[in-house]
């Protein structure tokens, strides 16, 4: 099973065409790996790859300025999605 880094990391490779490191602490941004255009297409990837939901409150940098901070989002979202959906009683 691949790792979430796994698949973000292989994801900016294969789009941004970026073959340098790509750490799960790197600010994407400051680091030029990803634009802000970008950005906005890594938060798209991970609502459709992770199937999650991401908010307008979630869209700022510094839920996505690191693949560490992109990852806690997406355990925070699945954890959030599990919760709402148990049966209320």
């Amino acid at each position: 099973m691949r790792t979430e880094l796994g698949i973000l990391q292989d994801y900016i490779r294969l789009e941004t065409g970026y073959e340098g490191e790509v750490t799960s602490d790197a600010d994407l941004l400051r680091t030029h790996i990803l634009d802000s255009f970008s950005i906005v297409q890594l938060a798209m990837f991970v609502q459709e790859r992770f199937g999650i939901e991401l908010e307008a409150e979630d869209l700022v940098r510094d839920n996505l300025s690191t693949l560490s901070r992109v990852i806690a989002l997406i355990q925070k979202k699945k954890n959030t999605g599990l919760a709402n959906s148990e049966p209320r009683m």
